[in-house]
């Protein structure tokens, strides 16, 4: 197989980790075409581990090399695919990467297509014996053997025999054969039976294909080999991602049960990383960083050789020529910055404690368990739990933020070896923070009382996504989650329930009233608030004072219309801050309001609608008095209307009368003059009262249409306002 070549290297500035196995002899080919007799293999240690939150790592491995240098590094297939997308190789003394190579694998579909037989990777015996129609076997089936040529495969279902009405049937396989002097036999394979493959040439083309599948269970190791070309002694730095598992972030909130409820305080923020090698080598005194946030990453199966999909094009055959004339031509032929990545600055703060990481077994003081470790109890003359505490770890790290990331960076350097993991100091700093008892309402329900910490990040560091707990004087009080918290930014931790509250709702009142009326040029609006009332009820059962954080919600078009101010406000929450004494009772009264118009057009509104708008503003004397007029001349329109619709009407029955009378005289054309003359005298009297009709409907729609004149000159002049 011919190894695949990286002839430009990406260099990416992220973290990873990686893992760099002992160097060895690649047993493929070499990968570069021009190293000399004088190369040496070299291994390049770990020096730099970075981890990110997304499950990728950067390692970074440094090391000396002399000469003409070959430094191969084994990874499995999954690990090579990410080498491939992400490595960077530097010589900082003046040599030059002239390449890169590893041991490449053919697909298992192509190396079976390279084979006479044609099997795929889920051969049944049906599939076997169908690919060798045509070869020489010995069969030996039912105390019978033959020799000869392999004619066919014949599968047959059979019906069992039983007692039972259901007979399922059973597959039976048939081969069929013509022996070298002609004779044909079909022989039925049982568990007894036995085929003798006689082409040896087949034979070897059967344990190849069964050699390939057995090959493509092992994952192996892929060998990638680095060039690094020059003379003398210099440093080379290689580094690139691969997939590690996500480091998680874990809390301590340390502080003296003494203080007073509901006072600000200082309390003390241990942050620790637990960190899993499962890379295969070990991580021998290197510099480890750990990087909250989530580049974007991805794997594609580089080390694989891809092959195109070819179009298969017929071979063309040989036309035959018949004579043919061409046109001459009517024209007289004429002779003829690259863009470099620039890095982020930001500023570096370094937080450290001022003795080293000390853990005390002990007996267990007041369930006092935080992580594995032991909380010792305190001789009443020492320190405070949370001074001592504070005192006995040695968080000695660095942090940078860069591009939407954030970094601990340790100080010193540490080792993990393969298959192990690590709980590692990352942070220890005050912050303020005031314990409270947390309570939220959804509108309809409140939630349990719990026990909580208002705390506000004053560390200068980003706190990223984690658990904590909480240890008050040395005693277990409870655990939560809490999202990433930037520099300054305040943020309520749940930890436990408080038993000693109780909060509930005495009243919920919803409520609409008008506010103004008001209408111009044939638009009345009428204004209205909605108002939603509670009122909460806190009970303090407790010995000592507590501040209740209420959360009321934040519903959209409402504004808050109460007093006091909520404390803080979220996108989705009020917070409410009340104090309350020992077995003091408080109320809370919340009131939210909603504004709103509805815009109603006059002049196409009907009696049902001006009925609606009356109902709506409550019936208003004001508002009643200045429709009076428009209301007078609807009424006007009304009559004018049924004024007209009565003389179509009436028109509409003379006309029917005159088709009837003009139907009538036209049968009676052979009828004598009396009753003829009788028929015309009534068309006669029909037609002149039409004609009168006629005018009395172009006087009554004279009238309707100044009507409605009348009632659109009066909408469009209507003016009202009034504040409610």
């Amino acid at each position: 197989m011919r190894p695949s070549s990286i002839t430009t290297l990406l260099a990416i500035h992220l973290g990873l980790v990686v893992t760099l196995a002992s160097a060895q002899k690649s047993p493929a080919p070499h990968p570069v075409a021009a190293t000399t007799a004088t190369d040496h293999d070299t291994n390049l240690p770990v020096t730099h581990v970075s981890l990110y939150k997304n499950g990728v790592g950067f390692f970074e491995h440094t090391g000396r090399v002399t000469g003409n240098a070959a430094v191969t590094i084994d990874f499995t297939t999954a690990q090579l695919n990410d080498v491939l997308q992400s490595l960077t190789a530097i010589d900082l003394n003046g040599g030059r990467i002239s390449g890169a190579g590893y041991n490449s694998t053919t697909p298992l579909d192509q190396q079976l297509k390279s084979l006479p037989l044609a099997l795929g990777t889920d051969a049944t015996a049906a599939d076997f014996y169908t690919a060798i129609r045509g070869a020489r076997i010995e069969v030996n089936a039912s105390g019978t053997s033959i020799t000869g040529r392999l004619l066919s495969m014949e599968i047959r279902s059979v019906p069992e025999k039983n007692d039972n009405d259901s007979k399922p049937s059973i597959d039976h396989y048939f081969l069929t054969v013509v022996s070298d002097t002609g004779e044909v036999r079909t022989l039925e394979l049982t568990s007894t039976s036995s085929v003798h493959l006689l082409d040896t040439a087949l034979h070897q083309d059967v344990s190849r294909y069964l050699e390939l599948l057995a090959g493509s269970r092992s994952q192996g190791l892929r060998h990638l080999t680095l060039d690094d070309r020059g003379t003398g002694t210099r440093e080379l730095r290689v580094s690139y991602i691969s997939e590690v598992p996500i480091w998680k972030s874990t809390y301590r909130i340390l502080f003296t049960d003494s203080a007073n409820a509901g006072t600000a305080q200082k309390a003390t923020l241990q942050g620790w990383a637990v960190v899993d090698n499962t890379v295969g080598t070990d991580w021998v005194n290197v510099q480890l960083s750990l990087i909250a946030g989530s580049p974007q990453s991805f794997i594609q199966p580089l080390s694989d050789p891809i092959y195109s999909r070819r179009p298969e094009i017929p071979i063309a055959q040989e036309a035959q020529l018949t004579p043919q004339t061409f046109d001459s031509s009517i024209e007289v032929a004429k002779e003829g910055q690259p863009l470099e990545n620039t890095p982020v600055a930001s500023d570096t703060v370094e937080v450290s404690a001022t003795s080293q990481l000390q853990v005390t077994k002990s007996k267990v003081r007041r369930g006092g368990i935080v992580a594995g470790m032991v909380a010792a109890p305190l001789p009443p003359s020492s320190r405070s739990y949370e001074e001592a505490a504070s005192a006995s770890l040695t968080a000695n790290t660095n942090t940078a933020a860069f591009d939407d990331f954030f970094e601990y960076k340790l100080a010193d350097p540490i080792t993990i070896r393969k298959n192990e993991s690590a709980l590692v100091p990352i942070l220890q700093a005050k912050v303020d923070a005031d314990r409270v008892t947390l309570v939220s309402s959804n509108g309809n329900r409140l939630s349990q009382p719990l026990r909580a910490l208002w705390i506000t990040n004053t560390s200068g560091l980003t706190l990223d996504r984690g658990s904590f707990s909480i240890v008050e004087d040395g005693s277990f009080g409870g655990e939560g989650l809490l999202d990433p918290i930037h520099a300054g930014e305040k943020r309520l931790l749940s930890y436990a329930a408080d038993q000693a509250v109780h909060v509930t709702t005495e009243s919920r009142h919803d409520s609409t009233h008008i506010t103004q009326i008001s209408a111009a040029k044939g638009v009345l609006n009428i204004h209205h608030a909605d108002v939603s009332e509670v009122t909460y009820v806190i009970h303090n059962a407790a010995a000592d004072r507590r501040t209740v954080v209420l959360e009321h919600p934040v519903v959209k078009g409402f504004t808050l219309d109460s007093d006091p101010k909520p404390t803080e406000t979220t996108p989705t929450v009020y917070r409410f801050r009340v104090e309350a004494a020992s077995g003091e009772t408080v109320r809370l009264h919340v009131g939210g309001k909603h504004e709103g118009y509805t815009a109603y057009q006059l002049l196409r509104s009907d009696d049902n609608q001006f009925a609606l708008i009356l109902n709506s503003a409550d019936h208003n004397p004001a508002l009643e008095q200045a429709l009076q007029p428009i209301l007078e001349a609807r009424r006007h329109v009304a009559d004018a209307q049924t004024a007209v619709d009565q003389a179509n009407a009436k028109l509409t029955s003379l006309h029917s009368d005159e088709e009837r009378q003009r139907a009538n005289i036209t049968a009676l054309q052979n009828a004598d003059k009396g009753s003829r003359d009788r028929f015309v005298g009534d068309l006669n009297k029909t037609e002149d009262a039409i004609a009168a009709g006629q005018k009395e409907l172009e006087t009554r729609t004279a009238a309707l249409d100044a009507a409605q004149a009348d009632l659109a000159n009066r909408i469009e002049a209507f003016q009202f306002q009034e504040t409610l």
